[in-house]
């Protein structure tokens, strides 16, 4: 189905529209405690809605881009846990077995490269990539020169960090890659803004409140300091308390603390109103939520099944990954028509037929196992 590549990307182009559009400052961070190396990430956004998912290594894949373009081929190296709304494969961010953390923020500013004679890729499909194939953030930052983003629609920077604790913003700046990294990096976090932006913010010892996505970066950055030399105290709670902080109340859907030193996912999913006509009913006291966690070491990321799925509303807290079920192409659809008709509900006129949807919720099935 997917050979001929006649699901084209720009399906999705209203979507990704839309989250740009109205996207909140969202915030992500590394703390580095003692033998404690945690990466923490706030998703501010109108909807809660979506899936954990494992995604299983030696499959070959094709990049699910508009047909004019050259799409990247690979072929998964590592296992990956990743956060989605739209879809498999189109990930908000995750980490993989190596411990690879990949997750990304609104950038208005972004301006992806012109076509070159580089495979294509979506911007979030970069994600799943880079996870895909990579164990260090060197190794993401070298990868440039193998795929290029192709995705019109979409505005995104995105902040990595391995298990060595290394740690880069990588950029899209007036058609460039733009990477923060090493001494380029003194703060690791990333908000909305630039970074460069963010710093200048960050060092400025008479800065005055204003745009959020600045606060909130000077806010983790500080906050982050301040812990690394606790004592005593939990990383991962001390990364959930900065969470809190930057937190956007109801836009806040979900705080993701990865445990990179131990590889395990710390996760809050907080509500997602419901919406009855025009109006958007919250049942729930905004930032209460149950904390759930996935330990990575005892997923099976083998090729020999299709992997597993949790719904992230599921009613439960503590270790999940019992509770996780087969991943199949009608779960991946009815959570794809959920977000759609979400975003719908939410008032942004959108036409996405059924069709469309069932097409993107059966990408996944052209991928097969590594002969």
């Amino acid at each position: 189905m997917f050979s001929d590549n006649h699901l084209k990307y720009f399906i999705l182009g209203s979507l990704i529209l839309f989250v740009v559009a109205v996207a909140q400052p969202c915030t992500t961070f590394v703390l580095n405690q003692g033998d404690k190396l945690v990466f923490g990430r706030n998703l501010d956004w109108v909807c809660g809605n979506g899936l954990l998912m494992t995604n299983q290594r030696h499959l070959q894949k094709t990049a699910l881009v508009d047909t004019a373009e050259n799409p990247a081929t690979w072929v998964a190296k590592y296992g990956s846990v990743t956060f989605n709304q739209v879809g498999k494969e189109l990930p908000y961010g995750g980490i993989n077995e190596a411990g690879l953390v990949v997750e990304h923020a609104t950038l208005d500013q972004t301006v992806y490269p012109a076509h070159d004679g580089r495979p294509a890729i979506g911007a979030l499909q970069w994600i799943q990539y880079q996870l895909d194939n990579y164990a260090t953030v060197q190794e993401v930052i070298q990868s440039d020169s193998l795929v290029r983003i192709y995705d019109p629609q979409s505005h995104y920077h995105y902040m990595v960090c391995d298990r060595s604790g290394d740690a880069a913003v990588i950029e899209f700046l007036d058609g460039k890659r733009v990477v923060h990294h090493g001494a380029d990096c003194p703060v690791k976090a990333m908000a909305n803004s630039t970074y460069n932006e963010s710093m200048r913010f960050y060092d400025d010892r008479e800065k005055q409140p204003g745009d959020p996505s600045l606060q909130h970066f000077a806010t983790a950055a500080e906050m982050t300091c301040r812990f690394q030399s606790a004592v005593g105290d939990s990383a991962v709670a001390n990364a959930f308390s900065i969470l809190n902080v930057v937190s956007q109340g109801l836009f806040t859907k979900w705080s993701i603390v990865y445990d990179i030193t131990d590889l395990k996912i710390y996760f809050k999913v907080y509500e997602t109103p419901t919406i009855a006509g025009e109006q958007k009913i919250f049942t729930r006291t905004p930032g209460e939520a149950k904390l759930k966690v996935v330990d990575i070491n005892s997923l099976d990321f083998s090729c020999a099944h299709a992997g597993k799925a949790l719904d992230l509303d599921y009613d439960g807290e503590g270790v999940m990954n019992a509770n996780m079920v087969d991943f199949t192409t009608a779960l991946n659809h009815s959570f794809i028509v959920k977000a759609f008709t979400f975003f719908t509900g939410w008032g942004i006129p959108m036409s996405v037929s059924d069709t469309d949807m069932q097409n993107l919720a059966a990408y996944p099935e052209s991928f097969g196992c590594e002969k």
